[in-house]
């Protein structure tokens, strides 16, 4: 029997997802399989860019999930969230609109403040997105997505220390043809998507593409407006341009905007800190203003200031190739700008205590150009990397001053990397395969940081050179290492050691005293081991993928919140676990989807709010997750009509890494149900769906401020939601 152990602490009997696999197919360890549509009675290939060239899933040696359109649409996957239903090993923690964190295999980076970059990157058509604050908003007229699970520090590289998710669009195309959909759902839901493709000469077509979103608030208040409601625009002009037989452009530009948003989207309740500092909830009791929440029900709150949000996404992406007989070289050039109001009521209750605000504004540029070419057995890549961001942001608080009184903090970080990376790939025979790949990035950062508190009698000026600490430049080189077998037909077995790294940065206090000292932190660097297999068998109708994994996990950049401080501190982390997912038609017509993934994770010493250390797991990373879905179609009334049940199960999970009593998320499952008939033509489709059908409470996020406020506030997932959507296509 194996087992893996960490140094320390307890033994665990990992063999439990090679065991299941092994039962299917007689194949041990794994990775993650694919959402794809079926044909009739055999599952479709789906082709991925994993490795910055197409490939067949089914031939990357790596842990990855890959939903294609058909499949997005099927499982009707709208919020660039969504897909967190159906990956193994993927989370999500979001304060509304405003930031969108993503947790892959345990690794995250919860700091609210959008400065931080996150270390699971998101790519949107080959382009990198710094600011969490740009995430949030619609899936819409998507060729594909894909999830790599693990450090990419090689051909991705910046800050994807626990892997990435790549939003890939369709692109314009050469005949005439366009879709629209119209949704309507409870809190008031009106959602409109649609797409015109239309070519304009013979090298040259354009595609539009758009979606709005509104609904109102989930969260009743009342002392004023519901809270988490939406009101959002988004639209993408591409057009693609082929100069000859062997070269193309493709010029993007693309927009969002949320205008006049309710935000802070917490849920009050009570708690008291105990003697580590860490919160106890006490239902039933006051909070140190007291108040106590006459309501059980999450959804119902009472908040004395309506917050706000509005934000303006806008950027242009200019995708240039040239194809040779020996290489092909590409060029990826994209300029990214973000601004952004947002206000809260951070204490949650209908008493005057404590306010956040946020004026934010972002912008970047990055530019990839890599050259890649095939040999008879040798596969190779090579590029360079360069981004420059701006990020700037004022956060002002307030609170009465009989308690922490207004402070007012001002920072601006600079960033400038280049990066040069290259792979190799080389068939040593017809069944082994080995991967070898490196990157070197140089990170130059500087951090401005203007913070006045008149309650706490300062006023501090964090810049170079009278902080030295507040420009820095770290050197930071990642890589892979990977052997490939493949024993039979269909049937892949590999084994990989990827190194990433994500640079270092500051976090940045917005109340309360600031101790200069505390606010750099250094890059973190980690390490995976890990072993996996796809295999695709009974005659194309069954796949099955797994994955085993051990991560060394080196100065982990932990978020604490010390009081009003919020501080990002290195501490080492170990996780280990594994993926397993199957995808099959075991009838024509019918596909079933099943992901399994376990993780258990260990820091053995983080910070407590009184001093002093404890060992803790790492946030978001439940033991055991569980997804399913299961898809029938029938031919029915001149047409197709379609049924779907899909869901996703976790086991307890902790929130923040300080693992409070109250951080603890116990076990729960959400299910979702959708109905549709197409017509036999394809243009009219009508589908009614309903989302988290138990209406299942569930937090996705937590904030410990009991010994502040006497109380803790926290995030839940969306009520139940429920609605029809029509649509009609034209053209092909």
């Amino acid at each position: 029997m194996l087992r893996v152990k960490f140094p320390g602490w307890r033994k665990t009997n990992m063999l439990a997802l090679a065991t299941v696999s092994a039962s299917v197919h007689g194949v041990w360890a794994g990775e993650a399989s694919t959402p794809e549509a079926s044909s009739g009675d055999k599952l479709e290939e789906i082709i991925v860019t994993a490795q910055k060239r197409e490939q067949n899933l089914q031939d990357v040696g790596a842990s990855v999930t890959a939903f294609d359109a058909a499949g997005l649409q099927r499982l009707g996957l709208h919020n660039v969230t969504d897909i967190t239903g159906q990956v193994p090993g993927l989370q999500f923690n979001q304060y509304g609109s405003t930031v969108t964190v993503y947790n892959l295999r345990g690794v995250s980076q919860n700091d609210f403040n959008d400065h931080q970059e996150a270390p699971v990157a998101v790519y949107e058509d080959e382009a990198y997105v710094a600011s969490t604050g740009a995430l949030a908003g619609s899936m819409f007229d998507l060729q594909r997505v894909e999830v790599l699970r693990g450090p990419q520090g090689t051909l991705f590289g910046r800050n994807a220390t626990g892997g990435l998710i790549h939003y890939i669009s369709n692109k314009p195309g050469d005949e005439s043809g366009g879709y629209f959909d119209f949704t309507r759902g409870n809190y008031g839901a009106i959602n409109t998507e649609g797409a015109v493709n239309q070519p304009l000469t013979d090298s040259v077509a354009a595609r539009l593409s758009f979606a709005t979103d509104y609904h109102e608030g989930y969260i009743s208040n009342r002392l004023g407006h519901p809270v988490e409601d939406q009101n959002q625009v988004a639209a993408r002009l591409q057009f693609h341009i082929k100069t000859s037989d062997s070269s193309d452009f493709l010029v993007k530009l693309h927009g969002v905007n949320n205008s006049h948003e309710t935000a802070g989207d917490y849920s009050w309740e009570s708690a008291l800190p105990d003697a580590s500092g860490r919160a106890v909830l006490t239902p039933g009791q006051p909070d140190f203003s007291g108040y106590i929440n006459p309501s059980s029900n999450p959804f119902k709150q009472a908040q004395d200031r309506r917050g706000i949000f509005n934000r303006t996404v806008w950027g242009a992406n200019v995708h240039g190739e040239w194809r040779t007989d020996a290489f092909t070289i590409t060029s990826v050039s994209d300029y990214q700008r973000v601004q952004k109001r947002y206000g809260e009521d951070s204490d949650g209750s209908p008493n005057f205590v404590f306010n956040f605000d946020v004026f934010y504004h972002f912008q970047q540029f990055s530019q990839e150009l890599r050259l890649n070419g095939s040999s008879g057995a040798l596969h190779w890549l090579a590029g360079v990397y360069y981004i420059n961001y701006r990020s700037a942001q004022d956060s002002p608080t307030s609170s009465p001053a009989n308690l922490f009184g207004s402070a007012d903090s001002h920072f601006t970080l600079r960033d400038s990397s280049p990066a040069a990376f290259a792979q190799v790939e080389y068939d040593l025979s017809d069944r082994w395969t080995a991967l070898a790949g490196a990157r070197y990035t140089y990170d130059d950062k500087s951090f401005d940081y203007l913070y006045d508190c008149p309650q706490c009698q300062q006023t501090l000026h964090y810049v170079a050179p009278a902080y030295p600490a507040a420009s820095r430049a770290f050197n930071l080189v990642t890589g892979k290492a990977e052997i490939d077998y493949k024993p039979m037909k269909d049937t892949l077995l590999y084994a990989s050691v990827n190194r990433g790294a994500k640079g270092g940065g500051w976090s940045a206090d917005t109340s309360g005293l600031v101790n200069p000292e505390n606010l750099p932190y250094e890059p973190e660097k980690l390490t995976d081991y890990e072993l996996g297999f796809k295999t695709t068998f009974w005659e194309q109708r069954a796949r099955l993928n797994g994955s085993l994994f051990y991560y060394d996990y080196k100065d982990y950049q932990g978020f604490f919140l010390f009081g009003t401080n919020t501080v990002v501190r290195n501490v080492n982390a170990k996780d280990k676990g594994g993926e397993l997912e199957l995808t099959l038609v075991p009838l024509q017509r019918l596909n079933l989807q099943l992901g399994l993934s376990h993780l258990e994770s260990i820091v053995p010493n983080i910070l407590l709010p009184v001093g002093g250390t404890a060992s803790a797991q790492l946030p978001q990373a439940p033991h055991w997750s569980f997804n399913a879905a299961v898809h029938y179609e029938w031919p029915m009334f001149g047409g197709t009509m379609s049924a779907q049940v899909d869901g996703k199960w976790d086991s307890v999970q902790y929130l923040e890494l300080e693992n409070s009593q109250s951080d603890l998320q116990g076990s729960y499952g959400v299910a979702n149900a959708r109905l549709g008939f197409r017509s036999s033509d394809d243009r009219w489709e009508l589908s009614a769906f309903v989302r988290n059908a138990t209406n299942k409470y569930y937090k996705i996020y937590n904030l410990d401020v009991a010994g502040l406020f006497g109380n803790v506030v926290s995030v839940y997932g969306p009520p139940r939601v429920f609605g029809g959507t029509i649509t009609y296509r034209w053209g092909r």
